[in-house]
C-alpha cells in the first residue's frame, strides 16, 4: 500500500517547489464568462464559493411573519379558553381549586406567548420585514402581555385583601 502522503516526485516542466496543477473533476461545470478569469492552470468554477456560508433559507421578511403567527395562536388560545370556561366550570362540581390551576396554565403560556410575539414583532419592525404583520404582531402580543400580568396583579391583591 502506498501512503497519499508521501510527496511526488517533481515533473520535467516545473520547479522542485511548484505544485502540481490540479485535474478537471469529472462533475466540474463549464466554465463561464461571469467573474474574473481562473488563474492559468485552475478551471474557473461557477456557483457559490465554498466557505461563504449557506443562504437563508427562508425568504425577507419570514420574521414578521412568524411573530404574526405567534400573536395569532396567542389570541385563538385567549378565545378557545374564553368559550370553554363556562363548559370547564359547570364541570367542576365545586371544585374551583382546579380551574384556577387551569387558568393559571392558560395565563403563564399566553404571557409566554404574547411576551415572544411582541419581542419578534419589535425585531421585525426594526429590520423592516413585513411591517404590518410586525405591528399586529406587537399590538396583540403587548395586549396579551399586559392583560396577563394585570390579571394575576388582581387575583394577587383580592386574594392579599380579602
Amino acid at each position: 500500500m502506498s501512503d497519499p502522503q508521501q510527496p511526488q516526485p517533481a515533473q520535467p516542466n516545473q520547479p522542485p517547489y511548484a505544485q502540481p496543477a490540479p485535474t478537471q473533476s469529472p462533475y466540474a461545470q463549464p466554465a463561464t464568462s461571469q467573474g474574473y478569469p481562473a488563474p492559468a492552470g485552475y478551471p474557473q468554477v461557477a456557483g457559490p464559493q465554498p466557505g461563504y456560508g449557506v443562504a437563508p433559507a427562508s425568504g425577507p421578511g419570514s420574521l414578521g411573519r412568524t411573530a404574526f403567527i405567534i400573536a395569532l395562536v396567542t389570541a385563538a388560545l385567549g378565545l378557545l379558553f374564553v368559550i370553554l370556561s363556562p363548559i370547564i366550570i359547570a364541570g367542576m362540581r365545586g371544585q374551583y381549586g382546579l380551574y384556577e390551576v387551569i387558568s393559571l396554565v392558560r395565563s403563564v403560556l399566553g404571557l409566554a406567548l404574547g411576551v415572544t410575539a411582541l419581542i419578534l414583532g419589535v425585531i421585525a419592525a426594526r429590520r423592516g420585514s413585513q411591517p404590518v404583520l410586525a405591528g399586529i404582531a406587537i399590538g396583540v402580543g403587548g395586549v396579551e402581555a399586559l392583560g396577563v400580568v394585570f390579571s394575576l396583579l388582581s387575583n394577587l391583591m383580592y386574594g392579599v385583601l380579602l
